[in-house]
């Protein structure tokens, strides 16, 4: 994949498992997008491969481009996964230590083959000095992935 067919990902209708998932950037360029993943690596995945693997602490976000995966957690028993969420492309994983900097609370691995974009930590400070008004556009589109993670979580406990 190049960077036409990673932003045709971003713009098409929203097919993630859950619509709050999708990164919506509506009003970028493909220039603007362009420079966002300049900054970032490809990282393809494999069916069943862990992607992230929980108590890791890097610090990048994960774009996801093709593909889809699973969110959970191991139970006390050491055998069960705790299923949290599904993630499809068009959307994003690793959101949560990407902003504080905390190991990884979860485990992901892929339902599928796929490809992600990894945008490390010290990528993303260089692209907000570069494109300071982009960075802040990408930080509200991923703070309202956030919210809505946390919007379902709510929900869910509560039933």
């Amino acid at each position: 994949m190049n960077h036409a067919d990673h932003i045709a990902v971003f713009r098409r209708a929203p097919s993630a498992p859950a619509p709050g998932d999708w990164l919506l950037l509506p009003e970028w360029s493909d220039a603007d997008w362009n420079k966002l993943l300049d900054c970032a690596r490809p990282q393809p995945f494999r069916a069943s491969e862990v992607v992230i693997q929980r108590g890791a602490t890097d610090r990048a976000l994960y774009f996801v481009v093709a593909g889809s995966l699973d969110v959970g957690i191991t139970q006390v028993d050491g055998v069960s996964i705790l299923p949290l969420a599904k993630i499809g492309a068009g959307s994003v994983v690793g959101e949560q230590s990407f902003f504080d900097g905390q190991p990884r609370s979860a485990n992901v691995w892929a339902v599928s083959d796929g490809q992600l974009l990894r945008l490390d930590f010290e990528d993303f400070n260089r692209f907000g000095r570069d494109e300071p008004a982009l960075a802040r556009d990408l930080l509200f589109a991923l703070a309202r992935v956030l919210s809505a993670r946390l919007r379902n979580t709510t929900y869910r406990v509560r039933r």
